[in-house]
């Protein structure tokens, strides 16, 4: 069981704001907890504009003006992030939690090859120099873990010479270079096409399996976490309204927004109940009073407009914040 494993990361009440030039309040995350355990995938699924990637970098400390992370704790291996010294902090940052970004194509510096690009982390990392011989052996065997062809070539190459695949494997192969604690994945195979995308989500198995990894998988796509998530947060507006283990979310969900996101996908629905959630997702600047979903919510009481509901245990293992978690229709998948 979890609670028998180790814990790597841990959220506790975690608020970040974005403040606009006439001081209004943009609500990203507020008040988010979660759990991370060693060697385990937690995939975060949500909507755009849920704060997925502002947990990210919130994780990280790279929120940047007008972004600010106004209470909360994020402790990893029991130590405050967001309270050491930003030089004790990089040394953590890019060696024990690792980030790996979406479109890598962009995130990859156009003047420089990718020995120079694989082996950053590494190199700011140790305190000796190097012999450029040395990296480059080093940029090569990390290089052909990730299933590059002819490593010694794609050493030598620029941003402009790969394909969006390759891209994405050289960034992967950078940030497991210093055999990471803690990976973080942020929409690994966005803009990328479905059979690269397919090798792209088999590679981070294999690094999972071979690293064990603990990893932090963010995604909109409900067969992707599927794939490689232990456990998987449904995130909304903000706020975590259920979080279980995969097979409890995917065959057991409760919280009536989990439950739309099935509803509304046309390989998951049961046979004839395809239907999409109603409305649209509310503007941070302005969040509904009560439960966040309840505009969009069939099953929404007078309780469910005014009350916030918190994220409590329905069963073990499995929590929700939702009022009516107990009178909630089962979903039943054909």
């Amino acid at each position: 069981m979890s609670s028998e494993k180790e814990l790597i990361l841990e959220i506790k009440d975690l608020h970040t704001y974005f403040y606009d030039r006439e001081d209004i309040i943009w609500k990203i995350l507020d008040g988010v907890n979660l759990k991370i355990y060693k060697g385990e995938t937690l995939g975060i699924l949500g909507p755009s504009g849920s704060g997925k990637s502002v947990l990210t970098r919130s994780i990280l400390r790279l929120v940047d003006y007008p972004g600010k992370i106004e209470k909360g704790q994020i402790l990893f291996k029991g130590k405050d992030l967001l309270t050491i010294d930003e030089e004790i902090f990089n040394k953590i940052r890019g060696k024990e939690i690792s980030l790996v970004l979406q479109n890598a194509p962009s995130s990859i510096d156009p003047l420089r090859d990718m020995t120079y690009t694989t082996s950053e982390p590494y190199r700011e990392h140790i305190e000796e120099d190097l012999a450029r011989s040395e990296i480059k052996m080093l940029v090569v065997s990390q290089l052909g873990k990730v299933a590059l062809q002819e490593p010694l070539k794609v050493s030598d190459k620029y941003a402009h010479e790969l394909s969006g695949g390759e891209s994405q494997r050289v960034k992967i192969a950078s940030a497991v270079i210093n055999n990471p604690t803690l990976l973080i994945a942020d929409e690994p195979v966005a803009n990328l096409d479905a059979t690269i995308a397919r090798q792209i989500l088999e590679l981070l198995h294999q690094m999972k399996e071979k690293f064990n990894l603990t990893m932090i998988l963010i995604a909109h796509n409900l067969g992707i976490l599927a794939e490689l998530s232990d456990k998987i947060a449904i995130l909304y507006a903000g706020k975590i309204l259920e979080y279980s283990d995969v097979d409890t979310i995917f065959y057991h969900p409760i919280h009536p927004f989990t439950q739309g996101l099935f509803y509304a996908s046309p390989s998951i629905a049961p046979r004839g109940k395809l239907k999409p959630i109603p409305g649209k997702e509310p503007d941070a600047r302005r969040l509904p009073p009560g439960c966040r979903f309840h505009p969009r919510c069939e099953y929404a009481i007078e309780k469910c407009k005014k009350e916030l509901p918190e994220l409590e245990e329905f069963k073990e293992g499995h929590s929700v914040a939702c009022w009516r978690a107990n009178e909630i229709p089962e979903f039943k998948r054909e």
